[in-house]
């Protein structure tokens, strides 16, 4: 049974944060006061700095589509089921839920950000209700 439903958007404000933490280390790496002779070192850290904003952006919108709370704390996320471990770690802009695959003996897990603006207010608040609840309830 379906307690929640919400078709994820791209979070925007996550993609802006993710650019100004990016932008702020690019910035570090070109402002210290390198020796010339370490011109290869620092390239190769400005290149690693831009890999991982390209690679932040692209999993920012990785996370779209249709997900679902459902019975017994589990997840369904992109067409696939996942037991939520533990309890999420939540503010008020969004929420971190530890994913273990349900169909996988070895479990794998996976970490998912779930942003408040990448979903519309009143599905926001349903979903933190029904995550309270439900982790009230598991360790009563």
């Amino acid at each position: 049974m379906v307690l929640w439903q919400s078709d994820l958007r791209v979070s925007w404000r996550s993609q802006w944060l993710s650019l100004l933490l990016h932008g702020l280390m690019a910035a570090f790496v070109l402002l210290v006061p390198w020796p010339l002779s370490y011109t290869p070192l620092w390239l190769l850290l400005l290149s690693l700095v831009v890999f991982d904003c390209v690679r932040s952006q692209r999993r920012i919108n990785a996370c779209q589509g249709e997900i679902k709370l459902l019975m017994d704390y589990r997840l369904r996320w992109q067409g696939v089921e996942w037991e939520i471990v533990g309890t999420p770690w939540m503010l008020s802009i969004g929420m971190v839920v530890r994913l273990r695959h349900s169909k996988s003996k070895k479990g794998r897990r996976q970490h998912l950000w779930l942003a408040a603006d990448s979903m519309d207010a009143q599905e926001w608040r349903d979903l933190r209700r029904m995550i309270s609840q439900q982790s009230t309830q598991g360790q009563n």
